[in-house]
């Protein structure tokens, strides 16, 4: 189709919540838009005339599972792109930096974890979510995905089978490095790991994975210790020894936070939940008043109270992912390449924070609209307003 890209009011709107210069970024992140007609490697016509075309496109296909197929051939209807799905495939592939770009400037990301915040540290954040692969039928994969939490860009992603369990060794580290992860990485493998490449670590702290030792090489009992904090919101750490099964002992600290009594119940609502009330044990309920968290950062490069404070930010990231999977359907993987997986997660991450944002109640919207929007049906409705059917 000929004239200009096909608009309507409601993308405007979408338009308005991105980042002032979300164009600028697309040229930074090497996504050029070509005005002339090319043709892709299967001999099809196509162009994209605008990057409002290409970031409608990826939000339909990224939230609506809408096919590559399905989703070009709604854009040619529109007036959006001539684009065959091959050719729509490699751009997705080649926009990941650009949508974790938007996502970073849309949230507190770059504000947050920047260098000098944390002593220069490049802060990441490891974890792993079960995934289905195109036409499977239950858990089939794992996906393993480090992001650079300054401005979300993924440091690794690794699609492995679901007998690949959680481990820092997924991941190529290097030095200037702090890496934060749950308590399914505590362990010596991937501490060790972390050490030979020079990296730091702040692992959410489990008893029995992690054995810790003083400097004389004697194992620590530090149950009595950590159960001996009685006043709410305190923090205490001890220094602490690792013995890896090869290579020299290495030299961390233990961080004990006592909860607040509000924050203490909701840990023990959330065991009552994963495990069944008849299933926690007094020792689960009695550590539940505590967060404990092992590092390899130097005291003098930052204090207990603010490797607390990290984890907290973390934590908040993980679980707005972990949420957000199910709501927006972030474990069912479009294939296995790394790239199109980052974009694919960018995507989501993009369209649900221009939900939240749509949601707001300052939004000239009526509020009867507002207030039924919960934030499934508000998901939806980004990929519909990404390339909706006007006849």
């Amino acid at each position: 189709m000929q004239g200009e890209i096909g608009r309507d009011e409601d993308w405007d709107t979408i338009e308005s919540k991105l980042p002032a210069n979300w164009r600028e970024l697309a040229r930074e992140h090497g996504v050029l838009i070509e005005d002339r007609r090319r043709t892709d490697e299967s001999g099809s016509g196509w162009k994209i005339r605008d990057p409002a075309a290409l970031l409608r496109m990826i939000l339909h296909h990224a939230t609506s599972g809408a096919s590559l197929r399905t989703t070009v051939a709604l854009a040619a209807a529109l007036g959006l792109a001539e684009i065959s799905g091959a050719a729509f495939h490699k751009w997705m592939r080649k926009c990941g930096g650009w949508l974790a770009a938007l996502v970073a400037e849309m949230t507190s990301s770059r504000s947050t974890f920047r260098l000098e915040r944390w002593a220069g540290y490049e802060v990441i954040a490891a974890d792993a979510t079960t995934a289905q692969m195109p036409g499977a039928k239950g858990t089939t994969a794992y996906v393993h995905y480090a992001l650079r939490l300054f401005d979300l860009c993924s440091v690794g992603i690794k699609v492995s089978s679901n007998k690949v369990g959680e481990s820092l060794r997924n991941f190529v580290m290097k030095a200037g490095q702090l890496w934060i992860a749950d308590r399914g990485y505590c362990n010596a493998n991937s501490v060790a790991h972390a050490a030979s490449a020079k990296a730091v670590v702040l692992i959410r702290f489990a008893f029995g994975p992690l054995p810790l030792f003083d400097a004389a090489g004697a194992k620590l009992d530090l149950r009595k210790k950590v159960l001996a904090i009685r006043r709410p919101g305190a923090i205490v750490e001890w220094p602490v020894c690792l013995h890896p099964r090869s290579g020299e002992p290495i030299v961390g600290r233990l961080i004990a936070r006592r909860l607040t009594d509000a924050q203490a119940q909701k840990a023990r609502d959330r065991l009552a939940r994963e495990h069944g009330r008849s299933h926690v044990t007094r020792e689960m309920l009695a550590f539940s008043n505590f967060v404990l968290l092992f590092t390899t950062v130097p005291k003098d490069r930052l204090s207990a109270s603010l490797l607390t404070e990290l984890y907290t930010l973390r934590w908040q990231v993980e679980l707005e992912f972990k949420r957000d999977k199910s709501i927006a359907g972030l474990d069912t993987l479009p294939n296995r390449l790394d790239e199109t997986i980052h974009s694919w997660i960018c995507a989501k991450m993009l369209a649900l924070e221009l939900s939240r944002r749509l949601a707001e109640p300052s939004e000239p919207f009526p509020p009867s609209i507002v207030g039924s929007y919960a934030l499934r049906v508000r998901a939806s409705r980004i990929a519909a307003l990404a390339n909706r059917d006007r006849t």
